[in-house]
């Protein structure tokens, strides 16, 4: 059983992140895929065009360093890797290698600061053009089992597209899935849609022969209330969480990474997968 068949790590040399993302993917997928490592030159408007000259030295020195960085993580990680070399838009590239090598998973290394407002500009894009899943890492990832996923759970129809994923990864690892679910809206009728949509899930993922939790915070004053509840719970050792998957988008906000999503991204000190969006056709409050 595979779960990912090409994976890309997405590098701009930085000793740190690459040997990050170079651990997450010995210890989660070596067994049972290839590996890219892609280096985007990138392209930066009018000077950029004005000194074409110094981009095409920039990209042949980039690949002629790919031999001692392939040795070099032959010799560290044990690791075989495909290098590539591309120029123009970082995102865009990126965006585009995915689909002409067919790769299944990106891996990269985001910031966890929590004075960092916002993630960085490159990975926001990625994250708002892509249609494939993205695994976020943080600064002191430790690479362990993943023994229990973390779900939220909302009633947008697009909220229980994670569901499939995590079955997959739960089948893969021998996990067990969390289901996180939040009511804000004082109205009954909200609170009875959430419980059931909780309850049918749990009920849905138990018949796959999965272990399940479900989990519900009540009375809680706001989206961003249900945001913090999720990171505090993700990044406490007590719940001993493994990953969090979150949506990319949602089909509220189609052009535009969810919100919740990316307060997860940002603060959450467990690796973090990004499930891409996919239409459904019908409403973003179709229940």
């Amino acid at each position: 059983m595979k779960l990912y068949d090409n994976i890309l790590i997405v590098t701009d040399f930085n000793e740190t992140s690459l040997n990050l993302c170079l651990k997450c993917y010995k210890h989660l997928f070596s067994k049972n895929s290839s590996l890219h490592l892609l280096n985007v030159v990138e392209e930066n408007g009018f000077f950029s065009r004005l000194f074409d000259s110094y981009n095409n030295s920039l990209e042949n020195c980039v690949e002629s360093k790919f031999p001692l960085i392939k040795e070099r993580i032959k010799n560290s990680f044990g690791l075989e890797i495909i290098p590539h070399v591309r120029k123009g838009n970082i995102s865009k590239e990126i965006v585009n290698f995915c689909k002409e090598e067919n790769i299944d998973l990106i891996i990269l290394l985001v910031s966890n600061e929590e004075t960092t407002e916002v993630i960085g500009a490159n990975t926001h894009k990625l994250l708002r053009l892509t249609n494939i899943p993205i695994l976020a890492l943080k600064q002191g990832y430790q690479e362990k089992e993943i023994k229990n996923i973390l779900i939220p759970l909302e009633l947008y129809l697009s909220s229980r597209q994670k569901v499939a994923d995590a079955i997959a990864w739960a089948k893969y690892y021998n996990a067990k899935i969390t289901l996180y679910s939040g009511v804000w809206d004082k109205e009954k009728e909200i609170s009875f849609k959430v419980k059931k949509i909780g309850e049918t899930t749990k009920e849905f993922i138990e018949s796959k022969g999965i272990e399940c939790d479900w989990l519900i915070f009540e009375n809680l004053k706001s989206s961003k209330d249900f945001t913090e509840q999720i990171i505090n719970y993700a990044n406490s050792p007590e719940a001993n969480v493994d990953i969090v998957m979150v949506m990319n988008k949602d089909e509220s906000e189609e052009f535009r990474i969810d919100d919740r999503g990316r307060e997860i991204i940002r603060l959450s000190k467990t690796p973090v997968l990004c499930i891409p969006l996919r239409k459904t056709g019908m409403s973003a409050n179709f229940l």
